[in-house]
């Protein structure tokens, strides 16, 4: 199979994964609430949030808070990280075929952006299970970076099409 058939075969698979995950996720919480989670930053913020009758009151669903919700939501984000991630590499593999180095850092900066999102779920799953001190704070700077490293792609992706398109004759 040559390779600009095996990446849009890889990216439709990857954007199956990316929209499943993304529907449940859907269902437990709403993305803005999860992304201001992500960026509470003090622990006397955090604490705020959760004493406050929105995130206490009963769900209309079997979880009984928008903590137990989130909570759920987190362990989907795992594999809603691989979703984003590999669609985003297999579209850049796509649309930049012919300019390997320029993919494989795009490949590089998607990877960090992969970890740093995991790491983040994994302070937002201790914060959930009681634990403050330095885990707002570093989830924090870890969705800073995720979002920073998103941009880069976006950078190098633009970057990568433009010299694509002033190569061809």
């Amino acid at each position: 199979m040559p390779a600009l058939y095996r990446n849009i075969f890889l990216l439709i698979l990857s954007l199956i994964l990316f929209f499943f995950v993304r529907s449940k996720m859907q269902q437990l919480m709403d993305s803005k609430e999860v992304v201001a989670f992500e960026f509470l930053r003090t622990e006397a913020a955090t604490d705020a949030l959760f004493q406050s009758p929105a995130w206490q009151s009963p769900a209309d669903d079997s979880l009984t808070n928008k903590s137990d919700r989130l909570r759920v939501n987190t362990y989907w984000d795992f594999l809603f990280i691989f979703g984003y991630t590999l669609s985003l590499y297999f579209l850049a593999r796509v649309l930049l075929s012919d300019a390997g180095r320029h993919v494989k850092t795009i490949g590089w900066v998607l990877l960090a952006a992969g970890v740093s999102d995991a790491m983040e779920n994994l302070c937002l799953l201790q914060i959930l299970d009681g634990s403050r001190g330095f885990f707002p704070a570093a989830m924090y700077v870890l969705a800073s970076f995720k979002f920073g490293m998103l941009v880069v792609f976006g950078l190098l992706l633009v970057a990568g099409l433009v010299a694509k398109i002033k190569k061809k004759p």
